[in-house]
């Protein structure tokens, strides 16, 4: 499983407006997913034409022992289009973030996903120069060689 993960390096991800929504379903991805693509088509806007983030959100143990699960997920837009459709403005990022490619992720997500940000965390804990701040991280999807890829982005600080 080594080969499924790219190179550890530090960016900064610079503040960005998105429109976004929160679900929480047995399939929060797919769905919070579909509920952005739509306003984007809507508008005549592609979605890959736009960076899009999303993150995992907690749910209660009573939502967990129904199986669901909580994502929300959100699209660059900019600051004079409108937000409708019961969507949500927010700015994500805005610091600096330990970076990861899971390859091919969804190829067997609930394995590699949990991995690669496994990995992350431990490259953070390690690091003589980095920490983790435990503020929001985030997930990518990106087209890779082999089908879509995930950048993982983990909020760090200096030591």
């Amino acid at each position: 499983m080594s080969d499924s993960f790219g190179e550890i390096t530090v960016t900064e991800l610079s503040p960005r407006r998105v429109i976004c929504t929160r679900v929480i379903s047995g399939t929060p991805e797919e769905d919070s997913m579909k509920a952005v693509e739509t306003w984007l088509s809507k508008h005549g806007f592609k979605p890959e034409d736009r960076r899009s983030f999303g993150f995992d959100v907690p749910v209660s143990p009573a939502e967990v022992s129904k199986g669901l699960r909580g994502y929300e997920y959100g699209t660059e837009v900019s600051e004079n289009e409108p937000i409708e459709d019961g969507l949500t403005s927010r700015i994500y990022g805005g610091g600096m973030y330990a970076v990861a490619r899971v390859v091919n992720a969804f190829e067997a997500p609930f394995q590699t996903i949990p991995s690669g940000w496994k990995r992350l965390i431990e490259w953070a804990q390690n690091n003589p120069d980095w920490q983790t701040t435990y503020d929001t991280c985030y997930e990518e999807v990106v087209p890779g060689e082999k089908g879509m890829d995930l950048i993982l982005y983990l909020c760090v600080t200096h030591r």
